[in-house]
């Protein structure tokens, strides 16, 4: 809530305001996933972003979409790059340079309720494929250890719907494929 410029929260000009007086710019033509985005970006009151700011994206600005034919989980470069503070004097958002990201679609997504923040693994943000209408996560892609998009990564994305129906055979499995850093996209 804003109170004279100033946050009622943190008593301060903060993030939270600023994305506050963008609301009115910008609707994913889905209210639960708007509330999800508001309350997210609302919940930012610092002036640099300790955490980063969850978006929404157009799909078009992200490039170089790579696309393999055996998943929803692909590989893009976000143009804009992720927010990291609000310049105060021209008060527009000031952004990492562009890098890639994973995205990993929502399938069968278009009438997608609220329930679907309790999967999302803190995205960059969310996006709309044009053409399906289905929501797309927009995710950190760099696995910690190579620093790639590499199998292990792309793995963690993909156990999170699979199952063989034996702990013991999906255990052999995700360890084996967890411990793969090579390029996969």
């Amino acid at each position: 809530m804003v109170l004279n410029n100033k946050c009622k929260k943190c008593n301060a000009l903060c993030n939270s305001i600023h994305f506050q007086q963008n609301f009115e710019n910008w609707a994913s033509d889905n209210d639960d996933i708007d509330k999800f985005i508001q309350d997210t970006e609302l919940s930012e009151h610092t002036y640099n972003l300790e955490e980063h700011a969850l978006e929404q994206m157009p799909y078009d600005r992200l490039n170089d979409i790579s696309k393999n034919k055996f998943s929803k989980v692909y590989k893009a470069n976000w143009i804009d790059g992720e927010i990291y503070k609000l310049n105060n004097t021209n008060k527009n958002w000031m952004r990492c340079e562009s890098g890639d990201v994973i995205l990993k679609s929502l399938c069968n997504s278009k009438n997608i309720t609220i329930k679907f923040t309790n999967e999302i693994n803190i995205p960059f943000g969310i996006t709309q494929d044009p053409e399906t209408k289905d929501y797309i996560m927009v995710l950190n892609y760099n696995c910690k250890k190579c620093n790639s998009i590499c199998n292990t990564i792309y793995f963690q994305y993909k156990f999170i719907d699979w199952t063989s129906g034996s702990n013991d055979v999906d255990k052999l499995i995700q360890n084996t494929q967890l411990s793969s850093h090579k390029d996969i996209i």
